[in-house]
């Protein structure tokens, strides 16, 4: 084999490595989508919140939303919260209670 052969099968074979650690050996490794024993199962709620008049109003209520485990707060605009949560997580009278300790009266 003269020296251009071999030049072109080194190619080759340096060409076809890269492909294999590009595609296959540097793929990130996948994680679950959810934990074991945890529900991926969320349920939607709208709250009809009374004496939210200004935009403190919903920070506050955002806020305290976020910090129940497995609420996922979708809006909050004055009248208004809807959020997605994990019933096994937490529950609506614990939401409901939430909002409530911030000064204001749900009434949905």
């Amino acid at each position: 084999m003269d020296a251009t052969a071999w030049i072109v099968t080194l190619i080759g074979l340096a060409a076809m490595a890269w492909v294999v650690w590009y595609f296959w050996l540097s793929e990130p490794k996948r994680q679950p989508a959810t934990q074991p024993g945890k529900t991926a199962m969320k349920t939607q709620e709208t709250f009809q919140i009374e004496g939210m008049s200004c935009q403190h109003c919903v920070h506050a209520v955002t806020s305290a939303l976020k910090k129940l485990p497995g609420v996922e707060v979708q809006s909050v605009e004055i009248g208004r919260a809807t959020v997605a949560y994990d019933p096994a997580q937490v529950s609506r009278d614990q939401l409901k209670a939430a909002i409530e300790a911030e000064g204001y009266t749900v009434f949905s």
